[in-house]
C-alpha cells in the first residue's frame, strides 16, 4: 500500500468572510488540506480517507487541549453563521475519495438496490457528484437550485430542493462516519434501516452505531456533531427533467395548486404523476395583491442514451435557478442607489431574468453553478402547506405597507417533509417561503417584519439554517421543534466523546439560538 503523507497545515488568520459577503467572522486561523491522489485501488483510496481520519481526530484532539472552538466547512456557501467559529476553521474541500460497496459490506437486511449506494468524502461539491453519478448512469435524488455546496454543507443545513414527492437533500443520505472526538469516531446509519455489514465500518476503525434518534439527530446538525468525514448516499436512475417556465395568473387554479398540490384547476405542460419540481415566483413591486406569478413546473421522463445538454448560456444562472441566483443577476445591472430607481425598471429585468422557457436536462445541466454579484440576501422559512397561500399575502401587504423600494422576489417551493429532528422542511408537506434580494439593512427590516407578521398570525414556520435567520431564538426553536430539540440535544452529548469535545463544536450561532452552551 502506497504512503501517505501528511496533509493538513495550519495557518494564522484573522477573519472569515462567507461567499455571499453577508457577514465577516473573526477567527484565529485556518486548517486545510493538499490535494493528495492515491492509486486507482479500492485499497490505496481507503488507506488514504483512513489517513485523513486519524489527522481530523489529531485535530480535535489539538483544539480540546488548547480549548478552542472548531468548525469544518466545504464551500461556505451560508449566509448565516452557522458554519464559522470564533477560533478554527477546517476546509475540507481538498478531501474527496470515493467508494462504491461490493455486495460483502451491504448488509442482507439492505431494502435498497446496492449498486446505488455510493460513500463519499466530505470535500465532494454537488457539482462533482452529479458528474460522477453521470458517468455512472446515476442521479441524485434530490438537489438544490445550484451545485457549488460540498455535500456535508447541504445536508447539514437542510438545503431543499423542490421535490415534493422525495424530500430535501438530507433524505437521500443513508450512513453517516462521524468524527466525535480525538478517540472516537463512528459510522451512524438508522436501526430501521440498516445498510452496511459491521465490516464496512471496521474497516474505516469506526464504531458502528444503528439508532434512529441518532441518525435523525445528526442529519441536520451543521457541524455540532463532529466532523463529517463520510457521507453514503442512496442514488436513483439516471433521469431527465421536462423544464417548463411561464408566467400565469394568479387565479384560483394557482392558489389551490400551493395550497394543496392539487392541480386540477392548472392546464399543465406535462402528466401530473411525473410532476416532480413545482415552485412559483411573485415579483412585490409588480401589483399587490399578486395578478402573476412565474410557475416552474418539472416533470420526470426517463433517460435518453442520445441525450444532449440544453443550451444554456455558461454566464447565466441555470434553468432550476432560485431567487438568490435571479436576484443577482438584476442587483449587477442596478444603478447603485436603489432608493432612486422607477419601479419599471425593476419589474422589466425581473421579467426579463423570469422569461418562459422550455428546456430538457439532467441534474448536472438544470441545477448548476451560481452567479453570486455582490451581497446578496436570501431567506427561507418553511410552511404548513394549508397556510401558504396566507403567508404569502402577509408578505405582500407587509411589502406594501414597507414604505421602502427593494429589488426583490418572493418564491413559493414545495417539498416533502423530513424524518431529521432539526431539518427545517418538517411539514408534511412543507411549503418552503423564500425572500431573496439585495443585501441591505432594509431587506432585513423587511424580512423580520415579515417573519413577525407570520407568527403573529399564528401560522407555524422554521427557517433554513444555512440563510439569513437572525429572527430565530431559542423559544422560537423550540416552539418549531418541540420535543426534538431536546432530543437533538441528548443526541449530540450521547455521540460525542465528552464534554470538552462539546465545547470545541459549538459555536455563537449554537449558542445564540439555545442549541448548545
Amino acid at each position: 500500500m502506497p504512503n501517505v503523507p501528511k496533509r493538513s497545515t495550519f495557518s494564522p488568520k484573522n477573519s472569515w468572510v462567507g461567499r455571499h459577503q453577508t457577514f465577516e467572522q473573526k477567527i484565529e486561523g485556518l486548517y486545510s488540506f493538499n490535494v493528495f491522489r492515491p492509486a486507482s485501488t479500492a485499497d490505496a483510496r481507503l488507506q488514504t480517507y483512513n489517513a485523513a481520519t486519524k489527522e481530523l481526530q489529531a485535530t480535535v484532539a489539538h483544539a480540546v487541549k488548547k480549548k478552542k472552538e472548531l468548525r469544518a466547512f466545504g464551500s461556505s456557501w451560508s449566509l448565516s453563521k452557522v458554519a464559522v467559529s470564533k477560533h478554527w476553521l477546517l476546509s475540507n474541500k481538498a478531501l474527496r475519495v470515493g467508494f462504491t460497496l461490493p455486495a460483502s459490506q451491504v448488509s442482507a437486511n439492505y431494502a435498497g438496490e446496492r449498486d446505488k449506494l455510493r460513500f463519499l468524502e466530505c470535500g465532494y461539491s454537488i457539482s462533482e457528484i452529479n458528474r460522477v453519478l453521470f458517468r455512472d448512469g446515476l442521479s441524485l435524488k434530490a438537489s438544490g437550485s445550484n451545485n457549488g455546496q460540498t455535500l456535508p454543507g447541504v445536508i447539514s443545513t437542510g438545503t431543499h430542493g423542490s421535490a415534493f414527492k422525495f424530500g430535501a437533500t438530507q433524505d437521500f443520505v443513508v450512513g453517516l462516519h462521524l468524527v466525535t472526538g480525538p478517540n472516537k469516531h463512528v459510522f451512524l446509519e438508522r436501526a430501521s434501516y440498516p445498510v452496511v455489514r459491521p465490516s464496512f465500518a471496521a474497516a474505516l476503525g469506526a464504531e458502528l452505531i444503528r439508532d434512529d434518534t441518532l441518525f435523525d439527530a445528526a442529519l441536520v446538525s451543521f457541524g455540532s456533531f463532529g466532523i463529517i468525514h463520510g457521507v453514503l448516499i442512496e442514488a436513483r436512475e439516471l433521469f431527465l427533467l421536462d423544464a417548463h417556465r411561464s408566467f400565469r395568473t394568479f387565479g384560483a387554479g394557482l392558489k389551490k395548486a400551493i395550497t394543496s398540490l392539487d392541480f386540477s384547476g392548472l392546464s399543465l405542460p406535462g402528466p401530473v404523476s411525473k410532476l416532480y419540481h413545482f415552485q412559483l415566483e411573485v415579483n412585490p413591486n409588480d401589483k399587490i395583491p399578486a395578478e402573476k406569478a412565474s410557475v416552474l413546473f418539472m416533470f420526470e421522463r426517463p433517460f435518453t442514451p442520445n441525450y444532449q445538454p440544453p443550451d444554456w448560456d455558461d454566464g447565466a444562472p441555470g434553468p432550476g435557478a432560485s431567487g438568490l441566483e435571479l436576484m443577482a443577476n438584476v442587483v449587477e445591472l442596478l444603478p447603485s442607489v436603489v432608493a432612486d430607481l422607477a419601479k419599471p425598471l425593476i419589474n422589466a429585468q425581473v421579467d426579463n431574468e423570469l422569461a418562459p422557457y422550455q428546456v430538457t436536462g439532467a441534474f448536472k445541466d438544470l441545477f448548476r453553478g451560481e452567479k453570486v454579484v455582490g451581497k446578496v440576501f436570501a431567506s427561507g422559512v418553511g410552511l404548513p402547506l394549508n397556510r401558504s397561500l396566507d403567508a404569502l399575502n402577509i408578505a405582500l401587504d407587509t411589502y406594501k405597507d414597507f414604505g421602502t423600494l427593494l429589488p426583490m422576489l418572493i418564491a413559493l417551493r414545495f417539498v416533502k417533509g423530513t424524518k431529521a429532528l432539526l431539518g427545517f422542511t418538517k411539514f408534511e408537506p412543507t411549503c418552503v417561503m423564500e425572500i431573496d434580494g439585495l443585501f441591505t439593512a432594509k431587506s432585513q427590516q423587511y424580512v423580520n417584519k415579515v417573519w413577525a407578521n407570520i407568527e403573529k398570525a399564528g401560522i407555524p414556520l422554521t427557517m433554513h439554517w444555512g440563510k439569513i435567520n437572525d429572527f430565530l431564538t431559542p423559544a422560537r426553536v423550540e416552539a418549531a421543534y418541540g420535543d426534538n430539540v431536546k432530543k437533538w440535544k441528548d443526541s449530540r452529548a450521547a455521540l460525542l466523546e465528552s464534554p470538552a469535545v462539546g465545547k470545541v463544536f459549538a459555536n455563537d450561532f449554537t449558542r445564540r439560538v439555545g442549541l448548545t452552551n
